[in-house]
């Protein structure tokens, strides 16, 4: 999933990034401390050196106890100022990756259709793992190494600054030498970095796929094709990878030749017959310690430019999906006791993205054309007609996972963008042919959303009255049976009739039926269709079938062909016609 061009600068996305730490700056502060603690003894132990050496030098033998018990405590107040400081910056760095991915999720799952449509589950997937973890690096870990490297270089300039300024002045030279290098190679780092996040992306949704569709891989020898396939795109990230610590390593040894410089320039001259002379012995070797201690901290600093850019790209891309506009809701108008008249009045529609480029929404074919009827409150509606002639299309209208593009669509004589989204929906029981369970048991996924506080005895009667208990009573542990990812433990039909009796136990007043019974047998089906007869009762019925049996009994079947409604009436009265619908029956009960 390649994000689309964004013009915000570096700057503005991690200042943006820094506001989810807000909520935590005490603490984040206090791991400040910490690191001003394990910064400061550094420059203590250069300290500690010079006293030391000064005391041999003098002949100061009472001195040694004071000496040792100094050096353990600086070790030791280095020690619980990096763990403070490492603990208090790693809380913070989890409490930020926890409020994007939360926030990342919510705002996905309040995304319109078209995203769903757009990009897939592995690339999204791969953002809310992968790239939540670079942010991470980028808001704290970074942080924690400026700040510890930072305060560790200021603490042992200021230190060598007091021994002999003039010598100290060397390093400041070198300071706008690798500021530039950290410079130039910036922008290469954010452009591999976000190459990188693509590539994991890709990786995640080529593997998503196989582990989806493993029985065709099996069934059809797909081993060689997808083993090819998953190379490339793993090669490909391999590529990438590479080029960054190419690029890291050589940007750090840039860095690290210059401050070699600028470190053998200062022994070179501080080693002059007259700069030794003007120090003591114990200054000279403390100056030399602090001069090698401050070269850690940094280089340390030069690669952390890697790890800020790696965290921006990441964020950038993070922040492409939580920019993105939510489900357009304007509506304030409520279904109050819902009749379930639904009127399609002129409806146009053709998917597509005008957001995206590369396929122009109006570059695409018309699925729905000028389509015109309504459902009376209480009645059975059918749509039939070839796969492909907008049935669906049309039931997705309906529950606004699409709006028409133009004409309009009216639940009780409001239009539906009047409704709110919200209370809309809570009228609406939908079953369709590609059934969504999730990793929970048998009586939680009838029970879903917003009916999960549904009594025990409502769960049971719902799932008697959907055949679920024919199953599920044999089951080890009945309706609390745990039936694995998107129900892989249950067959088609048994995950149908689970998803049938959802709908039952919402009760709601506008039933959708997307070819709710094709994957039940000849038996099951039977028994279905008797509790489907119960169940639309006094409800507004929209039913997609496979088999033209079991419509006859609709109060309308509306006929589709390539957009348009080509006839609708009765069974019978499309019989009589001898048009499409009677073809059809003539050919066979499925419709193709």
């Amino acid at each position: 999933m390649s994000d689309d061009h964004r013009s915000d600068s570096a700057t503005q996305i991690y200042l943006r990034l820094l506001r989810y730490m807000r909520p935590d700056l005490n603490l984040l502060i206090l791991g400040f401390i910490g690191f001003m603690v394990y910064a400061a003894c550094d420059s203590a132990f250069a300290w500690w050196m010079k006293e030391l050496v000064d005391s041999i030098e003098g002949g100061l033998s009472h001195r040694r106890w004071e000496l040792a018990l100094v050096i353990i405590v600086i070790f030791l107040l280095r020690g619980l100022g990096g763990i403070g400081g490492g603990y208090c910056t790693e809380y913070v760095a989890r409490r930020v990756i926890n409020k994007l991915r939360h926030e990342m999720f919510n705002h996905i799952l309040r995304l319109p259709c078209e995203f769903y449509e757009k990009y897939s589950s592995g690339s999204v997937l791969a953002k809310m793992i992968y790239n939540v973890e670079q942010v991470a690096s980028a808001s704290t870990n970074a942080l924690r190494i400026i700040v510890r490297g930072g305060l560790t270089v200021v603490g042992l300039l200021i230190f060598m600054f007091y021994i002999n300024w003039q010598l100290s002045g060397l390093f400041l030279i070198i300071t706008p030498i690798m500021a530039l290098i950290i410079f130039l190679v910036s922008k290469r780092f954010r452009g591999l970095s976000r190459n990188i996040q693509n590539a994991i992306g890709n990786v995640s949704e080529r593997a998503g796929e196989v582990l989806k569709g493993y029985e065709v891989v099996k069934v059809f020898d797909g081993y060689d094709h997808e083993n090819s396939q998953f190379s490339k795109v793993i090669e490909h990230d391999m590529r990438q990878r590479l080029k960054l610590v190419l690029m890291n390593d050589f940007s750090t040894t840039l860095v690290q030749l210059v401050v070699a410089i600028g470190l053998s320039s200062l022994i070179l001259i501080a080693m002059q017959p007259k700069i030794l002379l003007s120090m003591s012995a114990g200054e000279f070797v403390s100056f030399v310690t602090a001069a090698g201690f401050i070269t850690r901290p940094i280089l340390q600093l030069t690669q952390v430019n890697a790890i800020i850019q790696q965290g921006v790209a990441a964020a950038d891309s993070i922040f492409h999906v939580m920019d993105l506009p939510l489900e357009q809701d304007l509506g304030h108008s409520k279904l109050e006791n819902c009749r379930g008249d639904i009127e399609f009045s002129g409806i146009w529609f053709r998917y597509g993205d005008d957001q995206d480029s590369s396929t122009r929404k109006t570059d695409r074919k018309w699925v729905i054309e000028g389509v015109n009827f309504t459902i009376p409150a209480g009645s059975t509606c059918a749509l039939v007609g070839r796969s492909g002639s907008g049935k669906t299309t049309l039931a997705r209208l309906v529950a606004r996972f699409n709006d028409p593009d133009k004409g309009e669509i009216r639940i009780d004589g409001i239009p539906a963008p009047e409704l709110s989204i919200a209370s809309l929906r809570q009228n609406i029981a939908l079953v369709n042919q590609n059934i969504s369970l999730f990793n929970a048991s048998i009586a939680q996924n009838i029970a879903y959303g917003a009916m999960k506080e549904a009594s025990r005895e409502n769960i049971i009667q719902a799932a008697e009255h959907a055949q679920v208990m024919e199953f599920a009573s044999h089951l080890p542990d009945g309706l609390d049976t745990q039936i694995g990812e998107a129900g892989i433990t249950l067959s088609g039909g048994q995950r149908q009739r689970i998803a049938i009796a959802r709908a039952f136990l919402k009760d709601a007043p506008i039933l959708i039926l997307d070819e709710a019974t094709s994957a039940l047998d000849n038996n099951s089906e039977r028994l279905i269709q008797e509790a489907l007869r119960h169940l639309m009762v006094n409800r507004t019925s929209l039913i997609i079938a496979h088999r033209l049996s079991t419509i006859e009994n609709a109060d309308q079947i509306v006929v589709l062909d390539e957009g348009k409604i080509a006839e609708s009436g009765t069974h019978e009265e499309l019989l009589s016609l001898g048009g499409h619908y009677a073809q059809m029956h003539e050919q066979g009960d499925e419709v193709s």
